[in-house]
């Protein structure tokens, strides 16, 4: 006595198990470029037009204040740093 669910099942399981694969291996392997891309993003609004405050890319970037120290300034070092510039 099979129902239509198991039927289906038996016909389709190799499709689905790759299917399910290959999506869990699509992002495992994105999820390190997003994090790259995310900070690669802050850092050209931060130096193209002031398009963010050097506040905000403190933010986003997850950086901690320094007294005596602009936060813009932090955040272009870290970025120039980050990306290898200097």
């Amino acid at each position: 006595m099979e129902n239509k669910f198991y039927q289906w099942w038996k016909d389709h399981r190799r499709g689905v198990t790759l299917g399910l694969f290959l999506s869990i291996f699509a992002l495992y392997l994105r999820t390190p470029f997003d994090k790259e891309v995310k900070i690669k993003d802050t850092c050209a609004k931060l130096n193209s037009s002031y398009q963010i405050t050097g506040d905000e890319a403190m933010e986003k970037l997850n950086l901690k204040e320094i007294k005596n120290y602009n936060n813009r300034e932090l955040a272009n070092y870290y970025c120039e740093r980050y990306l290898g510039i200097k």
